[in-house]
């Protein structure tokens, strides 16, 4: 992006700023320093305000006596001028600041011809996003990352009426919003709330410099005080957009007995907000309204209170899309994130139906971030408004196809690219499903088990029996590494028991990206398996060595990871687990085909050792030609 002097100016002057004690130890206030002068030279140069000359920025900043005290009248001033500013200019504390920093600051900002008004949105935008970029997890509270900002305005096609964010922020969601429907010529309203005081000063300020009047902003708390009411009931809105925050404990009980009706589907529990945004959001809407929520992929398939909720809004055909995102956009959160579109008024042809997207491998990897490009973000709304039903990418899905009222986005793709023991390959699990082949549940065919939870470095200290533990770490290409095996003491030896490891049990690794596979051989004494793995104790119709070959095949490797949950760590599921179909093969069959993959493995390892000794014989003969060789002795193995 082309960068004005004046722009260069700006981040030359929060470099200035910087030398003060009072912004050094808190960037937001240096933030909320320019944003605040940022609004004073806006309204000079829009001239559309009746200010006295007097408290004008040029005037005011003409020289450096008392400059701190001036300036801040000024903003005192001219919020009394303009109400919507109310306590927001005032914010930067102008008179708290070294009198010849601030003059310092103001001579930089004053170097350059000043942009038109149209320009400093955009320069407020720059501001606030590269002070998220740059301050990571602190910096990422307020601000949403720019392409979701600019994805959820496309997806709700926002033409006219009135646009609302519950949890505002820095504002620009709003302000993507006005943006996407400049140049329709129609009338847009904005509303805003947020319970964070420095959001709320941002946000407005950032609001106004885009020109946006036709706007409120109230602090508060959306969930307990919500700021926008008719007639008793929430204030209805044609467009809602929000990134609220994800996972929050909530006060639940302050809205037990309210009677605006938010919560009709189900009240959440208060150790998770989630759903209370949600609901509030659906709430917010007027009949023909549409909403687009950020979440975490929990609010997806997580259970209790909020799996009951979710059902309700499946059954009330309120749901028209789920959309995949990319992990790590969030400079402030690896963790992948989805897109909820709700609407309140489905076209005929989507009744009875969500659109599904796993858009979470298209992007560009960034600097602390990743990114979605131009190109994806078009691909993901044209897909979504034309209903474009592309492999392993978008579909649709019957609500009566909807599973025990899981959104889970990967249930729903029959097809996905697998990483496996040949490589790369493409699977589709419903040619599978539709192949003559007969089937079973693993659950039918094994007795699933879970591993103990590791106890803490103190609970291990007391008396007990000790027990070898399989980790993690124990699992190395397909075997259990038994002489790395660590011990942990436990008091109730019969609780020991029900996590005990067999011979030809199969353990399948619960917890990460990377699935391992092993068979339990022969072993001495009492070995017990830790919670990061799931025992499996076959039938005797099963052979092991074969279905450790199934799990580790493309398609074994596909139904394990869609087993997972979970959005920073994947963990595998016991409930969807039990439901992965297996062949069911006559045991001589399968004796045979785990035996040749037992082989296919032996001779595999076999020919590594071998190539490896050869490389070693030919490594020493070109040391002997260098003549090198009088400097070092070979090792043998111990």
């Amino acid at each position: 992006m082309y960068e004005t002097n004046f722009q260069k100016a700006v981040f030359e002057g929060l470099d200035v700023l910087r030398h003060d004690p009072t912004i050094n130890s808190n960037q937001t206030n240096g933030i909320q320093t320019m944003l605040s002068s940022l609004a004073l030279i806006y309204i000079e140069e829009l001239d559309q305000f009746d200010i006295p000359n007097e408290i004008k920025w040029n005037q005011v900043t003409q020289h450096g006596h008392e400059i701190g005290e001036r300036l801040q009248e000024a903003a005192k001033e001219t919020e009394q001028i303009i109400p919507f500013l109310d306590k927001a200019l005032i914010s930067a504390n102008f008179d708290s600041l070294e009198e010849s920093t601030l003059f310092k600051f103001a001579i930089t900002l004053n170097k350059y011809k000043r942009p038109s008004p149209e320009e400093f949105g955009k320069i407020a935008e720059s501001l606030l996003y590269r002070y998220m970029e740059s301050q990571g997890l602190k910096g990422g509270e307020h601000i949403t990352p720019y392409s979701i900002n600019s994805l959820l305005p496309k997806l709700l096609d926002i033409q006219q009426g009135s646009v609302y964010d519950g949890t505002a922020g820095s504002g620009l969601l709003l302000t993507e919003g006005l943006r996407y429907a400049t140049g329709k010529d129609k009338e847009l309203s904005f509303y805003a709330q947020d319970i964070n005081e420095n959001a709320w000063i941002i946000g407005r300020i950032n609001l106004f410099v885009h020109g946006i009047t036709n706007s409120q902003y109230q602090l508060g708390d959306t969930l307990l005080d919500p700021a926008y009411k008719e007639d008793h009931s929430l204030k209805k809105f044609d467009y809602v957009m929000m990134n609220f925050p994800f996972s929050i404990s909530w006060n639940r009980e302050a809205v037990e007995d309210e009677l605006m009706g938010r919560f009709m589907y189900g009240l959440p529990s208060k150790s998770n907000a989630d759903m209370a945004f949600i609901s509030h959001a659906i709430a917010s809407l007027n009949n023909e309204g549409k909403a687009a929520l950020v979440v975490s992929h929990g609010v997806l398939f997580r259970g209790g209170a909020e799996g009951k909720i979710r059902k309700e809004l499946i059954q009330s055909d309120l749901i028209e899309g789920v959309i995949g995102l990319p992990s790590n956009l969030f400079s402030s959160m690896g963790i992948p994130v989805a897109i909820v579109l709700i609407n309140k008024n489905k076209p005929k042809d989507r009744k009875e139906k969500i659109f599904f997207m796993d858009a979470s491998e298209e992007f560009q990897k960034g600097r602390g971030s990743n990114q979605l490009r131009p190109e994806d973000i078009q691909k993901i709304v044209e897909a979504f408004h034309n209903g474009k039903e592309i492999q392993a990418y978008s579909r649709f899905v019957k609500l009566s196809e909807i599973e025990e009222g899981s959104l889970s986005i990967r249930k729903y793709f029959d097809v996905d690219d697998v990483d496996s023991p040949i490589g790369t390959v493409t699977v589709n699990s419903k040619s599978f499903m539709n192949h003559n082949v007969p089937k079973k549940d693993l659950g039918d065919v094994a007795e699933v088990y879970r591993g103990i939870n590791m106890p803490s470095k103190s609970k291990q200290q007391e008396p007990g029996t000790e027990y070898k533990v399989i980790q993690l770490t124990d699992v190395q290409g397909g075997e259990i590494q038994f002489d790395t095996l660590q011990t942990m003491t436990i008091k109730d030896s019969k609780k020991a028991q029900q996590y005990m490891v067999r011979k030809g049990d199969i353990i399948v690794s619960a917890r990460g990206t990377t699935i391992k596979v092993a068979v339990v051989p022969d072993i001495e004494g009492e070995i017990i398996l830790s919670h990061n793995f799931i025992g499996l104790r076959l039938s005797p119709n099963y052979h092991a060595q074969f279905l450790k070959a199934y799990l580790e095949s493309p398609l074994g490797q596909y139904y394990l990871s869609s087993s997972q949950k979970g959005s920073a760590v994947k963990v595998i599921s016991l409930k969807e687990i039990v439901e992965v179909p297996v062949p069911e093969l006559p045991y001589d069959k399968q004796q045979h085909i785990g035996d040749s993959f037992a082989q296919a493995n032996k001779d595999y390892q076999q020919a590594i050792k071998e190539a490896e000794q050869k490389q070693r014989e030919s490594y020493l003969d070109l040391y002997e030609e260098m003549e090198i060789t009088v400097a070092f002795e070979q090792k043998l193995p111990e």
